[in-house]
């Protein structure tokens, strides 16, 4: 019987970086060889070696307080240290990346050249691996090799460059931490990065010029890729480092709390749970969308799982369903057991649960040359039905369920008119001839049953109505409505209270500010308190003739 093993084993990706160390270290190893054979490093004293050994140790110290996980070192071999760090670059707020890309056959003459230009805020980090000899720092610097994803070898061999020269003007010290330090400030400026980063295809597959510029050889396509998804991983990582405001409760929640949409809207955990469940309440499932109401952006079904739990996604589920197969021109429901069917030209479908063939206008058995019965045919042929049962004593029970069942189709149907977009019939009960159905969210003239696209309803007649109807909205908000505006002191747009929260945020510049003092609020804790301002005040009534001038322009937007 085998043993179970005691570690892992390594992933793919685990196995190359390791693999990417040992190159590193053993060209490292190999430049300290042939420097020794050229006569290039000294033979230093023992007493000397002894001192660069606690001046190397006190720099390991001090490098791995300051880098912290940044740092990985390695294993000691014949008493030399070696060790590799990960520098961030210092960029401005984003930065600007153009590559060169291709696109056709091998052939050259049929490929075609393009740039695709997209911006990132986080750049992959620049690998410094070191190796220190022992003659380092009294006599020789360490011997170090670069990794740049992001860059080609002239680049990087000018960043090596740069590094022997900072050695130049420091000899004798110790001169990791002043190679850090320049990467991370001055690395993109030395190599004509600051304002954006240029990829090309024949940049990528040059000779390295110097053999401390490591790296493999790798298409342009490719260094594309590895930018947007490192800049995807980090910005994710700072966003749920952060803290955010929701934009429905407009509380302010640590990003774990957070649920990230694929239009790149946020909310709250809370906040999107209660407005997912209530849709599905209610039999609104179309209109699930994101809560911003100039995106409308979709709902993916594995977070609307999670979001609802096992009962409620079911019922998603089924609703998507039957609101999907509702809107189909050419599918209708059996009419003994309810499945969906398919119509054919003729106007007749098979259930393929019951095997049970109808006319899908009628819903009765097919009839194939006959016409359909009219509703007032079906009734005369039920109460002809109905008189013989009643006289036989029989059950008349389904019958009449039946009998009543007509007669309510019937007077549904005289008034009904058939949705151009979905077919499902609808009925007026107020209003003018604008109707929405509520099926499929589409608009059509309920006089002649036509679309919206191309069609007119709304005469001088309905806009009296409509105008009408506005005055008394108006009033109604005149003698309801019990807030007024406060400018914001960034941008002086005017907004209002929500109830009686005095903390108000700015949907023009995007600032949160107090309504009583009139001060950018940075964190409500602070700001709200015994010692500060109240977050909860009863508001004086706002004055009627401005309160009146708003809401009727407000309503003059709607109306027109």
């Amino acid at each position: 019987m085998e043993s179970p093993r005691a570690e892992r084993e390594p992933s793919p990706e685990e196995e190359e970086a390791a693999a990417a160390e040992s190159r590193e270290l053993a060209v490292l190893r190999e430049m300290m060889l042939r420097a020794r054979r050229e006569g290039e490093e000294p033979q230093v004293p023992d007493e000397q070696l002894r001192s660069n050994d606690q001046l190397q140790h006190d720099e390991m110290l001090a490098l791995e307080a300051i880098y912290g996980d940044n740092i990985g070192i390695f294993s000691e071999k014949a008493g030399l240290r070696s060790f590799e760090i990960h520098v961030h670059c210092e960029i401005p707020d984003i930065v600007s990346v153009s590559a060169e890309l291709f696109q056709g056959d091998d052939d050259d003459d049929l490929k075609s050249r393009f740039f695709n230009t997209f911006s990132v805020q986080h750049l992959p980090p620049i690998s410094l691996t070191c190796l220190m000899p022992l003659s380092y720092p009294s006599h020789h610097p360490p011997y170090f090799t670069l990794r740049v994803e992001w860059l080609d070898s002239v680049k990087i061999s000018s960043l090596c460059h740069m590094l022997d020269s900072i050695w130049a003007q420091q000899p004798e010290q110790e001169i990791v931490y002043e190679w850090v330090q320049w990467l991370q400030s001055y690395a993109l400026s030395h190599v004509g990065s600051h304002d954006g980063i240029i990829i090309r295809q024949s940049d990528m597959i040059i000779n390295p010029l110097d053999v401390r510029a490591v790296g493999k050889i790798v298409s342009a396509e490719a260094v594309v890729q590895c930018l947007i998804s490192y800049n995807e991983e980090q910005c994710h990582e700072s966003f749920l480092n952060g803290l955010h405001d929701c934009m429905i409760c407009f509380s302010e929640h640590p990003g774990v709390d957070f649920i990230k949409l694929p239009c790149l809207h946020y909310y709250c955990w809370r906040c999107m749970e209660t407005y997912s469940r209530m849709h599905v309440k209610e039999g609104t499932v179309m209109k699930l969308l994101c809560p911003d109401d100039k995106c409308q952006g979709v709902i993916p079904p594995n977070l609307l799982k999670r979001l609802l739990g096992h009962a409620d996604f079911e019922r998603w589920e089924r609703l998507i369903l039957e609101r999907t197969l509702d809107s189909m021109v050419d599918v209708t429901y059996c009419p003994r057991c309810e499945t969906a069917c398919l119509e054919d030209e003729e106007k007749y479908a098979q259930c393929s649960k019951c095997f049970f063939s109808f006319c899908t206008l009628c819903r009765e058995r097919r009839h194939i040359g006959d016409r359909c019965m009219t509703p007032e045919e079906k009734l005369l042929s039920l109460q002809d039905r109905e008189k013989v049962r009643a006289s036989s004593g029989g059950k008349v029970s389904k019958g009449i369920d039946l009998f009543n069942e007509l007669v309510s189709i019937k007077e549904a149907l005289r008034d009904a008119v058939p949705c151009p977009h979905c077919r499902i019939a609808i009925s007026r009960v107020s209003g003018c001839n604008h109707m929405r159905c509520r099926n499929c969210g589409k608009g059509f003239c309920y006089d002649c049953g036509k679309p919206l696209d191309n069609h007119r309803i709304l005469d001088q007649e309905q806009k009296s109505v409509r105008q009408a109807g506005v005055v008394k909205q108006i009033q109604k908000e005149v003698k309801s409505q019990r807030f007024r505006n406060y400018p914001c002191p960034s941008c002086h747009q005017e907004n209002p209270k929500v109830g009686n929260n005095n903390h108000i945020f700015c949907w023009a510049c995007q600032v949160h500010y107090c309504a009583l003092c009139r001060k950018v609020v940075r964190k409500s804790s602070e700001h709200y308190g015994p010692r500060g301002c109240k977050q909860h005040t009863v508001d004086t009534q706002e004055p009627p003739e401005r309160r009146m001038t708003n809401l009727i322009q407000k309503f003059r937007d709607v109306l027109w």
